[in-house]
């Protein structure tokens, strides 16, 4: 558990508006356990994840006042008119889903949802008319007497004030006036926290603090309670380590002990965006977020790290030094002193900085030589006094100083063109002044070491190394020795000098070296090589009184804590925050105390606190939070907000793995991490299983695409690395590209039948060629038959002839016989009714002279039987029988041909097709000879016949 400190002013990330692109107000702020922060906004809810924030509005486009959240990573909103909660969907993305169908339709107007509590395996959504309980799929209600205020959960209770009442408990289903309750009736209480196991820390909005016991109210003692009074307080939390954070409508937020100690007051002008401080939140690694009425901020209070001093811009640090109470920071702007008390636990000692007189300009060093303060600075050398400079030195630019204590009266200084001397006596009041200026170099002196053998090596950082030796009286250099690459270094760049347990060493860019006396040349320092590696420069190493060693390599910085064998143990995670905050080739480290180490930045100072105890292996969680197809807009599939937990659910149901067509075979993969504190040193490293055949370098790169992957089965892992070193826990996306459609299944099932029909046309077509050739063979044979054939042919030809004319013959014959049987049957049939038409007419002579009754009867059946005889059918079949047979079915094609046709027409027209005369046929049918004439008329009518056309002619072609 990390304890929140004084000194400094905490790490603090500005979120504006422009950042997260939505409302000003931030009423409210929850972190699930996926890691993802939830902010209540006045447009909606805001979901950040470390690198890019989404925006959810409600389905009323309401401002969300507040929020919670369980542990399923389900997020409950409350807004104006609404309520209900948030839950990912199938693609991951979180969806709203309102409660208040669950309302009857008269029970919906109860205005904003202020605050939302987790009670008893339920939900409280809390307004001023109506405190809303929903478990197990149903809601009840708790309405208020007059109106309710805000609300609280302390100690597992649920606490409401009500207006003109007091402060209730929630006892059972109905709230219940608390002892001492009615102190409230008139106090807006705005926050309630622990304060011990049986009491409770009351805050109200212009009547300070309380503390309440159980059984009676008193004011708590804090010095800061008439401040509270003036600044209003709006909101409050209580952090692990049990100190309070209060924030004010009218001058940000304060952190305070339960002793009522003030550690950390943070406005406007020290790092906040606003004053007004609307919620606040302590996340999963109990840092703080703060919603404004204009932005959100992220407070690291859990750092040992903070900036340092409060409230002043000095400029970029080179140098700083607690010395005769008073502390010195020396910035490219000046000298800046306060008067600081470290050991005070409360920053309200902290006195402003202001700058030393005399001292304005780059300041380059600050050293405490023999009992006097001296500034090395762009103009020369000071010599500091309270709160004033002394030039004692006008050489420009002073790097450095050398002090020995066997020579207790002289100092050497390096400055921009040399080294310089200087001394004190009785004459000068014991305090340093310009002796002279030392003859006989004349570089830029600025890392250099004051040897055991009285001579100094000093590294010129672009020229290499330098050997000087001086006389006995130090006011000359005699000798100079130079080493670059010739003398065992591999470059003489960038070479600094630095001693370490009494021994000399000097780093490169390529590692350690010491220097050899016996040969005058320098060979690695294998110790120090092993200890640092030789992939990254060490920069500067400052070795402290007890053992420790400060180092910087390339951007980082880090300790050597001397063990009991005399090894040291690398401490860098500490510091991991401060990765590139330094002047490069100026870096430096001030330890004051056990409890207060300052740095040296590009921005300033900071301060670091060893006491205080982070964890720097707490877990957290990569996501990928956004999968899209590259080749659509507004193409995204994935959206990310499972939950591990859900994730492995997913694929144990088979459900989670995306299936896509072949075309959208180019994605993009964007990925986060939920860690907030030092997000910008997040690398990732990620590799698409199936496709990469290792995980890809780590960079800070959070996208990743992927274009003309084939079909197959793929797994997008992807996982974090934050600035400690420590690993996250790795998220995955499951997904499936099928194959294009020339290569499915359906298609190669298409391709086997193509090549099945192909072998069967083959065959078909080599059977066929088979058979040609075997036919061709045959018609060969068949041609020479037919040769030999054709003589036969011909002579079976004539004999069939003379066949043919002996059947023709017969046949006509035949039909002359036909023709003379019809004849004669015809002739027959017309004898007869000649016969009988005379009889007829001779018995109807005879009828009028019959006078006998009896005769006349039998005579007039006799005429019957005649005239049936003569009207009789079966002479007609008999000869309709013979003439078909003679004449090829004329009279059924006739019929067929004309159904118009009667029996009689049909008589008509085989007589005309034998040619018979008008005379011979009146007989036949009974007519007259003008009937006949009547007949054919009709037959040409029915036949539609011209007039030019002869009928006899056209039922000889019929």
């Amino acid at each position: 558990m990390s304890k929140v400190k004084s000194n400094g002013i905490p790490f603090i990330k500005n979120y504006l508006k422009a950042n997260y692109n939505a409302g000003t107000q931030n009423w409210d702020i929850v972190q699930t356990d996926n890691g993802l922060m939830y902010c209540a906004n006045n447009e909606g809810v805001l979901e950040y994840d470390g690198v890019d924030w989404r925006l959810i509005k409600m389905p009323n486009n309401s401002v969300v006042r507040s929020l919670a959240a369980d542990t399923l990573n389900r997020v409950y909103v409350g807004a104006y008119n609404e309520f209900g909660y948030l839950e990912p969907d199938q693609r991951g993305k979180m969806t709203y889903h309102s409660l208040i169908n669950l309302l009857p339709k008269e029970e919906r107007d109860f205005n904003e949802v202020w605050q939302i509590f987790p009670y008893k395996k339920g939900i409280l959504f809390h307004t001023f008319s109506t405190i809303f309980y929903f478990k197990n799929g149903e809601i009840s209600q708790i309405k208020a007497k007059k109106e309710f205020h805000l609300s609280f959960m302390v100690h597992q209770k649920f606490y409401v004030q009500e207006k003109q009442f007091g402060l209730f408990v929630l006892e059972g289903r109905y709230p219940q006036l608390i002892k001492g309750g009615e102190r409230f009736k008139n106090v807006e209480v705005v926050s309630m926290l622990p304060f011990s196991d049986n009491s409770i820390l009351i805050a109200t909005a212009l009547q300070g603090l309380f503390i309440y016991d159980g059984e009676k109210v008193k004011p708590w003692g804090s010095i800061w309670n008439a401040t509270f009074k003036q600044k209003q307080i709006y909101t409050g939390i209580q952090m692990s380590d049990g100190t309070y954070v209060f924030g004010t409508v009218r001058d940000g937020l304060f952190v305070l002990t339960k002793a009522g100690i003030l550690l950390q007051h943070l406005n406007t002008e020290n790092g906040l965006q606003n004053n007004t401080i609307l919620s606040l939140y302590a996340d999963l690694k109990n840092n703080l977020w703060v919603g404004l009425d204009n932005g959100i901020d992220y407070i690291e209070l859990s750092s040992p790290l903070s900036v340092f001093p409060k409230g002043k811009e000095l400029g970029t640090g080179y140098a700083s030094i607690y010395y005769d109470g008073n502390l010195y920071l020396g910035t490219n702007m000046g000298l800046f002193v306060s008067t600081y008390d470290f050991s005070a636990n409360s920053n309200s000692l902290e006195s402003d900085f202001e700058l030393v007189q005399n001292t304005s300009g780059q300041v380059w060093s600050l050293q405490n030589i023999g009992g006097e303060l001296i500034c090395g600075h762009n103009k020369g050398t000071f010599r500091i006094e309270g709160r004033r400079g002394i030039l004692i030195s006008d050489v420009e630019g002073g790097w450095k100083y050398l002090y020995k204590k066997e020579y207790p009266n002289k100092m050497i200084g390096g400055t921009y063109t040399g080294l310089v001397l200087f001394e004190r006596n009785p004459n000068t009041n014991n305090k340093w002044r310009f002796a002279r200026k030392i003859e006989g170099f004349n570089e830029s002196c600025r890392e250099m070491i004051w040897n055991k053998d009285n001579s100094i090596w000093m590294c010129h950082g672009y020229k290499g190394v330098f050997h000087l030796f001086l006389d006995e009286k130090l006011g000359e250099c005699v000798k100079v020795r130079f080493y670059n690459q010739n003398d065992g270094f591999k470059s003489q760049l960038n070479i600094n000098v630095h001693q370490i347990k009494g021994e000399v060493v000097f780093s490169s860019d390529d590692g350690f070296y010491k220097y050899n006396p016996d040969s005058d040349r320098f060979q690695a320092q294998t110790y120090l090589n092993n200890l640092f590696g030789t992939k990254q420069r060490v920069n500067k190493l400052f070795e402290e009184k007890n053992g420790d060693v400060w180092f910087f390599q390339g951007e980082n910085t880090g300790l050597l804590k001397l063990q009991m064998d005399n090894s040291y143990e690398i401490i860098r995670k500490p510091f991991a925050a401060l990765k590139g905050a330094f002047t490069a080739a100026f870096e430096n480290v001030n330890v004051i105390d056990e409890k207060n180490v300052l740095f040296a930045t590009e921005s300033g100072f900071v301060h670091y606190d060893p006491s205080i105890v982070k964890r720097y292996d707490l877990p957290f969680q990569s996501l990928i939070r956004e999968v899209d197809i590259t080749s659509k807009e507004d193409s995204v599939i994935y959206f990310g907000t499972y939950s591990n937990s859900q994730k492995v659910q997913f694929q144990e149901n088979g459900d989670k793995r995306f299936v896509m067509d072949y075309r959208n075979n180019a994605l993009r993969f964007y990925f986060s991490a939920a860690k907030y504190d030092g997000s910008a040193l997040v690398n990732y490293q990620f590799q698409l299983v199936g496709f990469d055949q290792n995980p890809s370098n780590w960079s800070k790169s959070s996208q990743k695409e992927y274009t003309n992957l084939s079909e197959g089965e793929y797994v997008f892992r992807v996982q974090a690395k934050n600035q400690y070193g420590v690993l996250s826990k790795s998220d995955e996306f499951y997904f499936t590209i099928l194959p294009p459609w020339y290569r499915s299944k359906i298609a190669y099932a298409f391709y086997l039948l193509l090549i099945l029909i192909s072998i069967y046309i083959t065959v078909y077509f080599v059977r066929r060629r088979v058979k040609r050739i075997q036919f061709l063979m045959k018609r060969k044979q068949e041609e020479e038959l037919k040769l030999k054939e054709q003589k036969y042919r011909e002579e079976a030809l004539m004999v069939e002839k003379e066949i043919v004319q002996l059947r023709n013959e017969k046949l006509r014959t035949e039909v002359d016989f036909k023709n003379r049987e019809l004849a004669s049957s015809t002739m027959n049939i017309l004898h007869k009714n000649e016969v009988f038409s005379y009889a007829v007419g001779e018995l109807r002579n005879a009828l009028r002279k019959i006078k006998d009754p009896t005769a006349l009867v039998q005579v007039k059946k006799l005429m019957k039987k005649i005239d049936a005889e003569f009207n009789s059918d079966e002479d007609w079949d008999q000869f309709e029988i013979h003439f078909d047979q003679v004449h090829e079915d004329f009279l059924k094609r006739i019929r067929k041909n004309y159904p118009q046709l009667t029996p009689k027409d049909l008589r008509m027209c085989a007589y005309l097709r034998m040619n018979l005369s008008t005379k011979e046929i009146a007989p036949l049918m009974n007519i007259s000879v003008r009937g006949v004439e009547i007949s054919r008329y009709r037959l040409r009518k029915k036949f539609d016949l011209k007039r030019e056309e002869n009928l006899i002619d056209f039922l000889l072609k019929v």
